[in-house]
């Protein structure tokens, strides 16, 4: 299994819910899109629409993250579509198109006739944006006239618009570093890597992304305990509480590397020891016994850093505890002030 869980449910959920808020929304747009309209965005003028066009000939799908935004002192209104994709799909163009004629038609049907035939009418305009995390190189048309058959002949005589793509996984992390902001840092942790290079990540965004927010700060946790698997890593939720409420860099560093060393050695010990039982049973009890071990050898080591050394008698009864009991001093390590204070646990 994988660390991360299925794309779909983080697309779904966690970038909806990240991006529904105007900080985090504005952090992506500054960052990632290019545009006079985008230097002009403000905050207080850029409100979420608490609706989804859900399409009659897509029910299963809907438009993710629509925004209304209003800019200067002319009063010019316009909307941004945010659509959320974690896979190639080629009726991307139909599926924006849809999306925008809802819209406009929503917009329609609140104005009076007579004002929609003044002259000076005007709609909205509609800036399609797709948000791509997938693995696969994104091959869809950005045109909409380029999935019109024989489009050439007929020119400006037929509809056409391009949306903006948003590939997480084209940047480099060194470019994506450079902006130590909430956008930057999803990104980050969303691209194709595996769990140790995450957690190595992780780390970085915690000691170096100092101009994070406390609520970006609780955004990007409650993001990552959305889309990361708890049971392959040690703990995962404990775990990015614990990285996110330290502010000593040195701890943090520890705890990401001695994470690191166990994810690797949980997976290694369950699957040996599940293939050596050769049943599902023995499997399932293979990976127990591996992520009991792995705590344990996580906090000796944690123990050994605290107190500059554990000795041998501290290690064997240490690897004899049952897991809660090792969870236990785990979370209360730092509040142990010698290696005698041990001794209540045991």
């Amino acid at each position: 299994m994988s660390f991360k869980k299925n794309l779909n449910n983080i697309h779904d959920k966690s970038y909806k819910d990240l991006f529904s808020t105007n900080d985090a929304f504005l952090s992506f747009v500054n960052t990632f899109i290019q545009g006079e309209w985008v230097d002009k965005l403000e905050k207080n003028k850029l409100i979420l629409v608490d609706k989804s066009y859900i399409l009659s000939d897509y029910e299963e799908l809907e438009s993710d993250i629509v925004y209304n935004a209003t800019i200067g002192k002319d009063n010019i209104i316009f909307y941004v579509l945010l659509e959320l994709q974690s896979s190639v799909d080629h009726s991307m163009p139909i599926r924006l198109l849809m999306y925008m004629i809802e819209l406009w038609r929503e917009i329609l049907r609140n104005n009076e006739k007579k004002e929609i035939k003044r002259k000076s009418y005007r709609l909205p305009a509609i800036i399609p944006i797709v948000l791509y995390n997938g693995t696969k190189k994104w091959t869809c048309a950005r045109n909409f006239k380029d999935i019109i058959n024989e489009s050439q002949l007929f020119g400006d005589n037929i509809l056409d618009f391009k949306y903006i793509l948003v590939d997480i996984n084209r940047y480099s992390k060194e470019y994506l570093y450079e902006f130590k902001n909430i956008a930057a840092a999803i990104f980050l942790l969303d691209q194709d890597i595996n769990a140790m290079e995450f957690l190595e990540r992780l780390k970085n965004i915690v000691i170096n992304f100092s101009k994070l927010t406390s609520e970006e700060k609780l955004l990007l946790k409650g993001w990552i305990k959305n889309t990361t698997n708890s049971n392959e890593i040690y703990n995962m939720s404990e775990l990015v509480d614990d990285i996110f409420d330290n502010n000593k860099k040195e701890e943090v560093e520890i705890m990401v590397s001695n994470a690191s060393n166990i994810f690797d050695k949980l997976k290694s010990d369950g699957i040996k020891e599940g293939k050596k039982k050769g049943k599902k049973e023995g499997k399932k009890e293979g990976k127990k016994e591996g992520k009991k071990e792995g705590k344990s050898e996580l906090l000796i080591t944690q123990l050994k850093k605290r107190f500059n050394g554990l000795s041998d008698y501290y290690i064997d009864k240490i690897k004899s505890l049952p897991e809660d009991v090792i969870e236990q001093i785990a979370t209360d390590i730092f509040d142990l002030e010698k290696v005698d204070d041990i001794n209540k646990y045991l």
